[in-house]
């Protein structure tokens, strides 16, 4: 990732340390909900991360129906449903996050978000870690290793 200029800041691009990846992001000026801009290669690992959660977790409903239950209950550790005025589960989340890009390209994350962001990736390492196999990761033909597991995720923001 190269660095990107926008507007009179600069984001560095991620790094990782350890099993974490520290994402920058700046908060655009004037909006009252507090929209970010980041690199679009850190959006588009957050997103490859929440669909294949979405996706593994659905994909395991019969085969370990406890994770099931567990990603779908609702969870005071997500934000308040403004559709259904409950707590949202972690897969009901995860699919509103992904789902809302997919409807509206040029939406951003609000500021408000990244806390929830973080919290489910901690939970999705957990899961890739105790309740998905190597098989579940995938591999890469040409390589012939194993896919890399999720990273825990953290956001710094530039001022």
């Amino acid at each position: 990732m190269a660095l990107s200029k926008i507007h009179s800041s600069i984001i560095p691009e991620a790094s990782i340390k350890g099993n974490t990846i520290t994402v920058w992001y700046e908060v655009k000026p004037n909006n009252a909900k507090k929209h970010l801009r980041m690199h679009n290669d850190d959006i588009t690992y957050i997103h490859h991360w929440l669909s294949r959660f979405v996706m593994d977790v659905s994909q395991k409903q019969f085969i370990n129906p406890k994770l099931y239950t567990m990603c779908t209950a609702p969870s005071k550790e997500m934000p308040k449903s403004s559709y259904a005025g409950s707590y949202n589960s972690v897969l009901s989340y995860a699919s509103g996050i992904v789902g809302n890009r997919l409807r509206n390209p040029s939406e951003d994350y609000t500021k408000k978000q990244l806390r929830y962001i973080s919290k489910m990736f901690d939970i999705i390492c957990t899961a890739y870690d105790y309740s998905f196999t190597k098989q579940d990761l995938g591999y890469d033909l040409e390589t012939r290793r194993n896919n890399d597991k999720p990273l825990r995720i953290k956001f710094k923001e530039v001022k």
